[in-house]
């Protein structure tokens, strides 16, 4: 996955900290929509840098694909858990239907969150500046 971002700092003599803002699915163009007031969100990661950049600098960023494994596990599991829950147990009550079902939504929820925080403490994601723009 390609995106565009700013160098902030060099950390060392290859790694670069950058930020990269967050797309979101309206794209920021208020213009067109009146506005929703959706602020852009930016995140900071860290990035090999094969040649020199300095602060200021837009860059292309590349970052493997197992990010998009993870994306799925954060939308994905929650709502596989939830239909789970609720389809497993047939012959008992709607309530008891939803109440399997919350909480293998929250099971599914807890798993995401393990696995950002994981994600995070072990820089499982490797980023790469692959040219400057």
């Amino acid at each position: 996955m390609k995106q565009i971002a700013t160098v902030k700092r060099m950390v060392c003599e290859n790694v670069a900290e950058v930020s990269v803002v967050r797309q979101s699915a309206c794209a920021h163009d208020c213009a067109e929509c009146a506005g929703c007031g959706a602020q852009p969100s930016a995140i900071t990661v860290q990035a090999g840098c094969p040649f020199p950049v300095e602060a200021g600098d837009k860059v292309e960023l590349y970052s493997d694909n197992r990010l998009l494994g993870y994306a799925a596990l954060v939308y994905l599991v929650p709502l596989v858990l939830f239909l789970v829950g609720y389809l497993l147990i047939p012959g008992i009550s709607d309530l008891l239907r939803l109440l399997f079902g919350g909480a293998g939504f929250g099971i599914g929820v807890l798993l995401a969150v393990l696995c950002d925080r994981m994600v995070q403490r072990k820089r499982i994601i490797n980023y790469q500046i692959i040219r400057k723009i």
